[in-house]
């Protein structure tokens, strides 16, 4: 017993330093308090400082957040469209101040001869948003892009061509188009070849309503007037196109961003152009992103691209002067992305996050914590972070005073000890096979258990998170 009490003071510890490290602080408030089920990432100057997944990624089988799930990107799309248009600019193949008909011909509004394509990447083409007010109408019926185009992006112009920035995804399915026509190349296979390839984002890629991608998380709505999460209404994911129809994983979209910045996707002048601010249309540049002096927390210019589609939301930041990335996507909508990241940059720049305190657990009686400890746990078994999720159950009952025994990974146990004293509810069991004893500890709070486990034979540790069944 007393071996085994050394040993849990040695991993708790361990548990509190990974509990009490800033950025844990600062993403395990926004899973707790906020609705956050996602994926984070803060690089400074290309290199990983803090990654992590928290939550749940599918709710019907109960299945964890990894940095390496792939997520909706939704709007971050345009980013990728945009390249590809400067790509061929840089190769001489495009004119941006051209009017879009040379390259789409077969367009059947008024803006075939009126808009340039640097209009079209700046949303200033006084094209109509026809579907802003259809709901999901349009991306529910299966359309070809050419029907696509022709039904919901060829009304005629409703403001003067330049006059003012108003967003829509609208002229990024025509750019979609425009790249076809020009590279004679489907976009997929274009996109595949001049970006996905040569930056080996592997987990990247267009997204088809048929296909199963592995990894992929699913997304949930939450419901303004019950705040019940439901699973996303069912639509056809191909019909945004070039503007909303990707799914990327934190890495990757990191991979991207510091090919911007170094150069590897066009030349230097290319990329000024890319981000260059046109300050008559609210910063909108010609990435398909924004440029800020500075917002908020954020008081350092940045560059920003948000997406949100349904339930599938992210945040990518780059300040430009200290270089630090942050991403994040979520898969429940209802979390304010830009003040999580904000708070993310604090810790960054080692500041004190300025999110409350996570309120603290009343424990007004010791049945009532053995209440909220009883019952059957999934865990998340991976052997380290970035592995797939490999889910077990954790059988946990308590039996007398702060005893309590259970299964753990298949093996039966008793003689475990429960600490209902402090702020969470700790715990120390150990089990055994012929050759080797396991020993492992943990906290509860908020229906979330968080453990590590050790063994002196076979030289490991593990950490390992679960929820209530």
């Amino acid at each position: 017993m007393k071996h085994l009490f050394l040993l849990v003071i040695i991993l708790i510890s361990q548990l509190t330093f990974a509990q009490t490290n800033p950025y844990a602080e600062v993403v395990n408030y926004y899973n707790s308090e906020k609705n956050f089920n996602g994926a984070v990432l803060v690089a400074t100057n290309g290199q990983i400082d803090y990654l992590a997944g928290i939550g749940v990624s599918n709710r019907q089988s109960g299945t964890n957040m990894s940095p390496k799930t792939k997520f909706k990107i939704a709007s971050i799309t345009k980013t990728f469209t945009a390249v590809l248009i400067l790509q061929l600019y840089q190769q001489g193949k495009i004119d941006l101040k051209a009017n879009f008909g040379k390259y789409f011909p077969g367009y059947k509004g008024e803006a075939k001869d009126k808009v340039t394509i640097e209009q079209l990447l700046t949303y200033s083409s006084g094209i109509p948003n026809m579907v802003e007010n259809l709901g999901m109408r349009p991306y529910q019926e299966p359309l070809t892009l050419d029907e696509f185009i022709d039904k919901y992006c060829s009304g005629n112009l409703v403001f003067t061509p330049g006059e003012k920035s108003y967003y829509s995804n609208t002229e990024y399915t025509i750019l979609h188009k425009i790249i076809e026509n020009v590279s004679q190349k489907s976009y997929a296979r274009l996109l595949q070849e001049n970006i996905l390839t040569p930056l080996k984002m592997e987990n990247t890629g267009l997204l088809n309503s048929k296909d199963i991608i592995a990894g992929l998380t699913s997304s949930y709505t939450i419901q303004d007037s019950t705040k019940q999460i439901t699973s996303d209404e069912p639509h056809f994911i191909e019909n945004y196109f070039g503007s909303a129809a990707m799914y990327s994983t934190v890495e990757d979209l990191l991979k991207f961003n510091n090919a911007i910045f170094d150069y590897s996707l066009f030349n230097e002048a290319t990329t000024e152009l890319m981000l260059k601010p046109n300050t008559k249309l609210d910063g909108a540049a010609l990435g398909g992103l924004w440029y800020s002096d500075g917002y908020g927390i954020l008081n350092k210019p940045f560059i920003y691209r948000t997406g949100g589609l349904l339930g599938s939301c992210s945040n990518w930041i780059h300040s430009i002067d200290d270089k630090k990335t942050i991403i994040v996507f979520n898969n429940t909508d209802g979390t304010n992305l830009y003040e999580f990241s904000e708070q993310l940059y604090l810790v960054s720049t080692g500041q004190k996050a300025t999110t409350p305190s996570i309120k603290k657990q009343e424990n007004s009686s010791n049945a009532q914590n053995l209440d909220q400890v009883k019952g059957t746990w999934q865990l998340d078994l991976r052997p380290d972070p970035n592995s797939e999720p490999y889910l077990k159950d954790f059988i946990l009952t308590p039996t007398k005073d702060k005893e309590f025994e259970g299964e753990f990974y298949g093996s039966k146990f008793t003689g475990g000890y429960l600490n209902t004293d402090w702020e969470n509810i700790y715990f120390a069991f150990t089990t055994g096979d012929k050759d080797n004893i396991y020993y492992h500890s943990g906290y509860i709070t908020n229906n979330k258990i968080y453990g590590i486990s050790y063994s002196e034979g076979r030289k490991f540790t593990s950490h390992w998170t679960g929820i209530k069944k």
